[in-house]
């Protein structure tokens, strides 16, 4: 089945079977996206399983709001991204986990004290280099997680923008908000991402030339 405007708008039409098999289809060849997108921002395959199928449903609920010749897939994939943030603003926000890499907020970690070491010197194709790189994106991972504990929302926004691409206009429909309101709700997902990678700038910008 080909997923067209066409066939989709024909499905929503006839309804039962067709919209079913046209849903089966989008879950069979798109769904691993779906999921993977609802985990990493919640956190669970479990919470996003049941996101992803309820996001289904109110597709098939709305199926005859769709107006063509718009891409069905994005459509789709707009309403399961306000089915996930509709999820993230009913979850309770539970507290970081504990970060190896991070130390009591009194400084760096030793060992990203030893890559701040290793990226100040002169860079040379070594084992130690390759080392440096592995611990320079394990501490960002580190703080992008800790981020995403504290502030699901703001980190799952600040992923779209940054990851996917999604300009102010589109941040702007999924949130709900007025052009100016979008904009200082994305300033603020910045804001509020810079403490968790205090590391990761120590490790890229050791001379905090960045901060200047």
């Amino acid at each position: 089945m080909q997923l067209s405007a066409q066939s989709f708008a024909q499905a929503c039409r006839e309804g039962g079977r067709q919209i079913e098999a046209w849903l089966r289809v989008v879950d069979r060849e798109h769904g691993a996206r779906f999921y993977r997108e609802a985990a990493t921002a919640l956190r669970s395959w479990q919470a996003a399983e049941d996101v992803v199928q309820d996001a289904m449903v109110k597709v098939w609920q709305r199926c005859a709001t769709f107006r063509g010749p718009g891409d069905p897939l994005a459509w789709i994939h707009q309403i399961v991204r306000h089915t996930l943030l509709d999820a993230l603003r009913q979850r309770t926000v539970q507290a970081p986990r504990e970060d190896p890499l991070h130390g009591d907020g009194g400084g760096l970690t030793p060992q990203a004290e030893s890559a701040v070491r290793a990226l100040s010197a002169e860079r040379v194709a070594t084992p130690e280099a390759a080392l440096a790189e592995r611990q320079v994106e394990a501490v960002f991972r580190q703080g992008f997680d800790r981020f995403a504990a504290a502030h699901p929302e703001h980190a799952t926004v600040l992923r779209w923008v940054v990851e996917d691409g999604l300009d102010n206009a589109a941040i702007e429909a999924l949130l709900g908000r007025t052009p100016g309101a979008t904009r200082e709700f994305i300033s603020q997902c910045r804001k509020k991402a810079r403490p968790f990678f205090a590391d990761w700038y120590a490790l890229v910008d050791p001379a905090g030339t960045a901060a200047r």
